[in-house]
């Protein structure tokens, strides 16, 4: 679809530097990269856009991997990476035009709504339906509409989970195994900042991974059944103020650089200077990145939740891959798109390659994956993630992406937040909710 643009970026590129499956990758004038795969003769040219560059090795080895088990159907992708926030606003403009637009794209969770409410994606129903018993539908079903169509397949379950630093969880004494609850872990928190002198835990200002791990515990989304924001609500206020209480009592910190994903965050985390963190099982990668002294003092157990005999896991983050409305390709891209995420190969890969937690299920039981001591990820934490997975099962709770839910999420992650526990810690939690509600403009 986009050819000239493909064109014009190749041709002002300078090859630097080859991703798997011997694809090139091309430095452009405006910033953004690209990967292809290796072309073949009589392929179709279809392209991709992403806004993570380690995604870039998995959608050009997989259309390899396609070829091969497709040679009647080849594939010749050019796969283009850039920054997230102006990637995905091009994208967007690309999809109002009807001009420009790629064959498929990543987008990101906080910005997937924009694009479903105004019909700019093509339902993929056909090409999950062979795939369906095999893998957790609900990171499939989310990125859906109220008439029971598909439009987009996340990368991984995104299961969330507790994260210790079994040093100082040695330290004070605290056995992980008997941490159940909320209050369970923070009593065990006054004893680890007695003891050590650290935080419990952290929560995000200019994120949402914590309040939403707890809202979601309780069954309340930051939508309604309208797709309409729904931040004033009772569970809301009640997480809010719980989450007050430990900032005020010491076992929670503001996180440095007010998110999980900053370089004052790895820092902190890595000298040890927080004892747990409650994220998805995509983080683990986040650890073996940038944490490399903790490698051996990490354990991965089931988050805490309000009420003992609840299901201990919800699921977070994510990216919903999508085929772009306006396609000449639409099939072969609905194919190929299932293909790449919900096969075994395609997990296999993610697992392997990204630290992924799988959405295909057979993976989780395959001693290949779970026992394969030459994995990154399963050397470097003292547990393993697939215990926490087999024991949940797939029934878990998932965001409500609909409707309104890319504005509501960039008033959450901008101010509700940070005027929550930083900038307005003593305004009444119900108010603050109300004021923040009125600011989304949508």
């Amino acid at each position: 679809m986009n050819k000239k643009l493909i064109a014009g970026l190749l041709t002002t590129a300078m090859l630097t530097s080859t991703f798997a499956g011997g694809a090139v990758t091309a430095f452009a004038d405006d910033g953004s990269t690209q990967g292809t795969n290796t072309f073949v003769d009589g392929g179709t040219e279809m392209s991709f856009w992403t806004f993570q560059e380690l995604h870039v090795a998995f959608w050009t080895s997989m259309a390899d991997v396609w070829n091969e088990q497709n040679p009647d159907r080849p594939i010749n992708l050019t796969v283009t990476n850039g920054e997230s926030h102006s990637t995905h606003s091009k994208l967007l403009i690309a999809c109002q035009s009807g001009e420009g637009a790629p064959d498929m794209a990543d987008i990101e969770i906080g910005y997937y709504g924009s694009f479903l409410k105004d019909g700019y994606l093509i339902p993929i129903n056909d090409a999950v339906e062979p795939y369906k018993d095999d893998i957790v539908m609900s990171r499939v079903s989310m990125y859906g509409d109220a008439e029971g169509n598909y439009y987009g397949v996340d990368f991984h379950l995104g299961e969330t989970v507790t994260y210790y630093n079994t040093e100082l969880m040695d330290a004070a004494g605290v056995n992980i195994d008997d941490i159940v609850t909320w209050d369970d872990y923070f009593e065990a928190g006054k004893k680890v900042l007695e003891a050590t002198g650290k935080p419990m835990t952290a929560v995000e200002t200019a994120d949402l991974f914590l309040p939403q791990a707890m809202m979601l515990e309780k069954g309340v989304q930051y939508v309604d059944e309208e797709g309409n924001p729904n931040l004033v609500t009772p569970e809301h206020a009640e997480v809010i103020d719980y989450i007050r209480e430990k900032i005020a009592e010491g076992t929670i910190e503001i996180a440095p650089g007010g998110g999980f994903h900053t370089e004052e965050w790895y820092g902190h985390l890595n000298a040890g200077d927080v004892a747990s963190i409650t994220m998805p099982l995509w983080y683990m990668g986040r650890f073996t990145d940038y944490c490399g002294d903790l490698k051996g003092k990490i354990a991965i157990a089931e988050m805490p939740v309000w009420n003992e005999g609840d299901v201990r896991a919800v699921l977070q983050g994510g990216t919903g891959t999508s085929v772009i409305k306006g396609t000449e390709n639409e099939q072969l891209a609905k194919d190929f798109l299932a293909f790449a995420k919900l096969s075994k190969e395609g997990c296999t890969y993610e697992w392997n390659e990204l630290g992924f937690d799988p959405i295909r299920t057979e993976l989780w039981d395959d001693p290949a994956i779970t026992e394969n001591k030459d994995n990154k990820f399963l050397a470097y934490f003292t547990t393993n993630p697939f215990d926490v997975l087999k024991k949940n099962g797939t029934d878990l709770t998932a965001p409500d992406i609909s409707g309104q839910y890319a504005a509501t999420y960039q008033t959450l992650v901008s101010t509700t937040y940070s005027n929550a526990f930083e900038f307005s810690p003593d305004q009444d939690a119900t108010e603050l909710l109300q004021a923040e509600q009125d600011s989304i403009i949508f």
